[in-house]
């Protein structure tokens, strides 16, 4: 199931020889692309149904400076010279847990703000009731972005957050402000979804008859899919191991 550095292509190369060789036979390529498919959907499922029961920063893990921080972000994740379909990402500091949502290409606030909200615990989230914080030493829940237009400081002062925004044409941050962490959350993410740079929007369209819902749990499902290879990563599990996680987090998340 989980290959080092092998394509998709080279991984179903892989999988029918492994069938050929214990004598399975009727395992057409297609057939094992609609399995990859398949995992890659319920993986999406699982995870965004994990998300919609909590919020980041929601146990009330702090950064080392005693702030409930994330960074925010949008990337292209296909286009081409006309049109560009978005994901828009999300990563704890503290935790360094990531959430990554398709946005085709709606990146106003309307559709941005909401994702957020219901994403990123506020100051009463977060806090455990039985805490006493004086007024100085409250927590406040930071966010950090780049100077993209959809983020306005006022916006998220309304739903709780303090934003800091770093403007990428004169620096790229200092101190604690910066957003390296969603930065290199997309690199990571890349990796594993760089069959992309093959792919045409017009090819995309035309495999799903131009039905965005169905591009977008496409698109989602691979990008799910990367979240799940980054985690096992962190979790620096050996390879044997990465089956048993796998199957254990379809059976047992709900």
């Amino acid at each position: 199931m989980f290959h080092r550095k092998k394509s998709i292509n080279a991984t179903l190369l892989d999988t029918e020889a492994f069938a050929k060789k214990i004598c399975i036979s009727g395992i057409s390529k297609q057939s094992i692309i609609h399995f990859f498919a398949h995992i890659r959907n319920m993986l999406r499922k699982k995870m965004h149904l994990k998300w919609s029961k909590s919020l980041l920063g929601e146990d009330g893990t702090l950064d080392k400076n005693g702030y409930i921080s994330c960074e925010i972000d949008e990337s292209e994740i296909i286009g081409n010279n006309n049109v560009i379909y978005w994901m828009f990402g999300i990563i704890n500091r503290a935790t360094k847990e990531a959430r990554v949502f398709y946005v085709l290409n709606n990146r106003t606030k309307e559709n941005l703000l909401p994702i957020i909200k219901n994403n990123i615990a506020t100051d009463e989230n977060a806090i455990n009731e039985e805490e006493e914080l004086s007024e100085d030493e409250s927590v406040k829940t930071r966010i950090y972005s780049d100077c993209f237009s959809s983020y306005q400081v006022n916006d998220f002062k309304e739903m709780g957050y303090i934003l800091n925004k770093v403007n990428h044409s004169v620096w790229f941050g200092y101190g604690l402000f910066h957003t390296n962490g969603i930065e290199s959350l997309w690199g990571q993410l890349k990796r594993y979804t760089n069959n992309f740079s093959g792919i045409s929007i017009e090819n995309l369209n035309s495999k799903f008859n131009n039905n965005e819902n169905l591009i977008k749990e496409y698109l989602d499902g691979w990008i799910c899919y990367a979240l799940f290879m980054r985690e096992i990563i962190r979790k620096k599990l050996s390879w044997n191991a990465r089956n048993n996680y796998l199957c254990t987090f379809l059976e047992t998340t709900n």
